[in-house]
């Protein structure tokens, strides 16, 4: 089923929207992870 998808005329152009939408789901996640992370340790250096 998977290979019919694939193959059929659209194939291409969903392969390159489902590999955006990894990139920038990728991306929100490293950015959300780097936030939270600051926001934790400037928490930490306000209660030292």
């Amino acid at each position: 089923m998977l290979l019919e998808i694939f193959s059929s005329p659209i194939a291409s152009g969903a392969q390159v929207f489902w590999l955006i939408v990894a990139i920038l789901v990728g991306l929100g996640a490293g950015l959300s992870a780097i936030d939270f992370r600051s926001t934790v340790f400037k928490k930490e250096e306000k209660d030292h």
